[in-house]
């Protein structure tokens, strides 16, 4: 017989939205609005999210919520789907308690595909709202989405890149900068898109793959653009951290502009991650291990994080 175990219960695992729609090009688009409320989250203090790589490891599983909660180690699930049409767009959600199944709260919305920005947000608000009814008090911002654009297509282009990059292989990066590039000739401001190409730039050059000088040139180039159209950004300290670590082997100097983005964003699993390699380097296990149980305790199922662990 199953057996469900007590959690946190301002906790949540947002699983990866379903693509409904006929076109199999939208589970990308699909993908980033399960992110992006993923990210939203992680801003509501007091509220334990499961990072995204241990929420996407059932994808496409037909798996019980109660074993998921158990797996994650979360009180309460999110489960949606995505229908594209058009210019429209209907999403589903419903809000479940793991321990029982109980449906907390659903509800749909239809939309224009221009208003997804808003509607990720207002989402997410809702979302942080359900759990604080049920579960008591938390602090939810007027706002949790911070997408560094409003430009539909940049986004589309933006989160094509990034599902090419987290494939972790060479040819695949090579496309990531590529859709990262398109995304930047929409909309030259948007800084996510500007930091994923300076990591992107700094790691192919750790590699080796680009001539040191000319990858850290453009690595460099990248991240200072970002830098101003906004510096207040986790992604912002976390790209300015890895050039200086992996293109410069200035450990201290990596350690500390990291740090910063955790006051942004405590819940930042790669972050963390990040910071273990860096003190690992630097050869402070002790610090390193307590870095990567801390990425551990937010996404528990990450193979990256038990890889750095072990």
């Amino acid at each position: 017989m199953f057996q469900a175990q007590t959690f946190d219960s301002k906790s949540i695992a947002v699983l990866p939205f379903k693509n409904i729609s006929n076109n199999s090009d939208n589970d990308y688009f699909t993908d980033g609005i399960t992110d992006e409320i993923i990210n939203a989250l992680t801003k509501v203090k007091g509220l334990k999210v499961t990072a995204r790589s241990s929420s996407f490891a059932f994808k496409n599983k037909n798996i019980d919520v109660r074993h998921i909660g158990n797996e994650l180690k979360v009180a309460t699930a999110l489960e949606g789907s995505v229908r594209f049409h058009g210019n429209k767009v209907r999403i589903t959600i419903q809000l479940i308690k793991t321990d029982d199944g109980y449906n907390l709260w659903s509800q749909n919305f239809d939309r224009d595909l221009n208003d997804i920005f808003q509607l990720q947000d207002e989402i997410s608000l809702l979302i942080a709202e359900q759990i604080r009814e049920n579960f008591g008090h938390l602090d939810i911002a007027d706002h949790l989405s911070t997408l560094g654009t409003s430009n539909v297509e940049a986004y589309k282009l933006y989160l094509k890149g990034r599902f090419y990059q987290l494939n972790w292989n060479l040819p695949d990066y090579l496309k990531a900068i590529e859709c990262y590039k398109q995304s930047l000739t929409v909309d030259p401001n948007f800084t996510d898109a500007l930091y994923a190409i300076s990591r992107s730039y700094g790691i192919l050059t750790s590699w080796g793959h680009f001539d040191k000088q000319k990858g850290q040139a453009l690595a460099k180039d990248y991240l200072e653009k970002g830098y101003k159209v906004n510096h207040n950004s986790y992604w912002y300290y976390f790209s300015k951290s890895s050039f200086h670590f992996w293109n410069k082997w200035e450990y201290q100097k990596g350690i500390d502009i990291l740090k910063k983005a955790f006051d942004i964003n405590p819940n930042f699993a790669v972050g963390y991650e990040g910071l273990a390699e860096i003190y690992m380097a630097a050869s402070d296990l002790k610090k390193a291990k307590l870095c990567i149980d801390k990425a551990l305790e937010i996404n528990p199922l990450s193979a990256n994080h038990h890889f750095t662990k072990g």
